[in-house]
């Protein structure tokens, strides 16, 4: 979702530097790029066992996300170009849609409903609702089961190291997008590269099967 339906790293990136001044921390922005892709509790677990803090990871995740609520319901937070189209021409060809996404259930649940996106996605998963964020593979097997799919029959479109190597490690076919508002990312490791999802058509979608 983060990356490839919205384009929120970037204020995802502003909010987390803000919250680590808050802190007092002193992250790097290449310690930071470690945490593309994974959960929120799972960075906040990370930095706190790294950096000694004294708020717990589940604190810290609900504050950051409710500053993150309200640059969304402020309109700061946009649809990736391209990803309504994209959407449509799974919807319209019977694709089975699904959204995995690290960050939590009630935040994948309001972005959709925010973006009037809901019809598209019967099936959804946070990343508090598996034990284990990306790069590991859970949310991903998990959703293939949620939906009643096979891992080998599933395609990933993921814009960060993490989601590539989770989608890769599932068995599943991953299409890397190069979103230049997540930062520098090594997608080495995906089926294929774009730099934009208008790239993504219905005959590069069915070559693939």
């Amino acid at each position: 979702m983060d990356g490839v339906i919205i384009d929120s790293e970037p204020i995802h990136q502003q909010l987390e530097f803000e919250m680590f001044a808050e802190l007092g921390l002193h992250i790097s922005e290449e310690e930071h790029k470690d945490y593309i892709g994974t959960s929120a509790i799972d960075m906040w677990t990370k930095i706190g066992e790294r950096h000694n803090l004294t708020k717990s990871p589940k604190e810290l995740l609900l504050y950051g996300r409710k500053k993150y609520w309200k640059s969304l319901d402020e309109g700061k937070v946009p649809l990736v170009e391209g990803a309504l189209d994209l959407i449509n021409i799974f919807y319209e060809n019977k694709f089975l849609i699904q959204v995995a996404s690290s960050a939590t259930r009630p935040t994948v649940d309001k972005v959709l409903e925010h973006f009037s996106l809901g019809k598209y996605f019967k099936y959804r998963i946070g990343g508090d609702e598996v034990s284990k964020s990306k790069p590991e593979p859970e949310i991903f097997l998990k959703a293939a089961q949620q939906s009643g799919s096979d891992p080998e029959n599933c395609l990933v479109i993921e814009d960060s190291g993490n989601g590539v190597t989770a989608a890769k490690s599932a068995g599943m076919f991953c299409i890397g997008y190069e979103n230049s508002g997540t930062g520098k990312q090594n997608l080495a490791h995906a089926d294929v590269l774009v730099k934009n999802l208008n790239e993504i058509d219905l005959v590069t979608i069915k070559s693939i099967q």
